[in-house]
């Protein structure tokens, strides 16, 4: 924008200077031609074209000596180009050219050609000087972005540990209740049962039979609470963590996609099934890598367990045989993954190609879990 803006501003000067000097029927040739020249050199932005245009200008001239009025809009295109030493022949072109003009003349189109320059100068500092204010604010809007990801993830992750831990404080919360309290109750049941058993007295049994069913509610409602906090405590994404971590096998990928953690039941499902699917490829592939998927969608959860193993014709055959008819045998390792599959109304499907893949889908319930 800026070159076009300099480049009119430099054609008005030579326009005027060269009306007031020539006034014929043939005067509007050069100025067709000149614009003609430029604005190629404009188009298709090339040092060969720039260079091209000045020396057929340069050409006229010497036929034509009211060309060099305009020499100033093809020096500017070729100023700070590849082959802007081609302008020394510019004043050689003046000098071949010195009966043609007046001193004054020559002075004026010296000034126009050193304007020209000094514009080109100029445009090419303010566009640098745009490029990197550009590149600067791509640079500080991409760290601004990449700072604001972080600090979610960072917030993800807290939020994360937080659950984590709330979950192992539960959990060994439990197991405290269990371990002490849970024991103490049960002691002290056996001994009023004991008691009970061995006093004569109406009295006292009427008194221990209420502690014993005292003592049996309490029970029961710890038993409940460590049930709870214990069923509560099972973390989805850890579980799964450790199990990729502890297998060993081959390289394994795991993918996590759930915001919304399934109901208690499925949960213990899907740990399970990943167990047994891990326990397979140890038996039955030669796989050199593994993934697990598990993703959320609107109506369903998704897992996908893949290897790269490889697979015979003949195991190809029974697998398709086997996951037809919904029969696995013994030893596949498939029939209590189907089994568990569909006690949740699921759906698993199987691929064979490069490798060994399970695609498993559960529905999900419209209630808050």
């Amino acid at each position: 924008m800026y070159e076009i803006i300099d480049k009119l501003l430099l054609f008005l000067c030579s326009i005027v200077f060269y009306l007031l000097n020539f006034n014929n029927i043939y005067a509007i040739i050069p100025v067709i031609i000149v614009v003609v020249v430029s604005s190629l050199i404009t188009y298709f932005d090339n040092d060969w074209i720039r260079l091209a245009g000045l020396l057929i200008v340069t050409l006229l001239c010497l036929a034509f000596p009211t060309f060099i009025v305009f020499l100033p809009i093809l020096i500017y295109d070729v100023v700070r180009s590849k082959y802007q030493i081609a302008i020394i022949i510019v004043p050689l072109i003046m000098i071949v050219l010195y009966s043609y003009y007046s001193l004054v003349e020559y002075l004026i189109m010296f000034i126009l050609i050193l304007f020209a320059i000094l514009l080109k100068h100029r445009t090419d500092r303010l566009n640098t000087l745009r490029t990197e204010y550009n590149d600067l604010r791509d640079n500080t809007t991409h760290m601004s972005l990449l700072l604001q990801e972080q600090n979610r993830n960072l917030l993800q992750n807290q939020d994360y540990e937080i659950n984590l831990a709330t979950l192992n404080e539960r959990n060994r919360i439990s197991r405290e209740l269990h371990d002490s309290i849970g024991h103490m109750l049960s002691r002290a049941l056996l001994q009023v049962g004991a008691l009970l058993t061995v006093t004569q007295d109406e009295a006292t049994k009427e008194g221990l039979t209420v502690l014993k069913e005292s003592l049996s509610e309490g029970m029961n409602q710890i038993r409940s609470t460590i049930h709870q906090m214990y069923d509560e405590s099972i973390d989805l994404f850890s579980q799964i963590d450790t199990l990729v971590k502890n297998f060993t096998f081959c390289p394994i990928n795991y993918e996590y996609d759930i915001s919304n953690s399934p109901e208690l039941q499925l949960r213990q499902s899907i740990i399970a099934i990943i167990k047994e699917a891990l326990a397979n490829i140890i038996q039955h592939s030669d796989a050199t890598k593994v993934s697990i998927l598990l993703r959320e969608h609107p109506a369903m959860y998704q897992l996908i367990i893949r290897d790269n193993g490889t697979i015979t014709e003949e195991k190809r055959a029974i697998l398709s045989n086997a996951f037809e008819k919904q029969e696995f045998g013994e030893g596949l390792g498939l029939q209590n993954i189907s089994n568990r599959v569909k006690s949740f109304d699921g759906f698993i499907n199987f691929s064979t190609e490069n490798g060994f893949q399970l695609f498993i889908s559960f529905p999900r319930k419209n209630e808050n879990n």
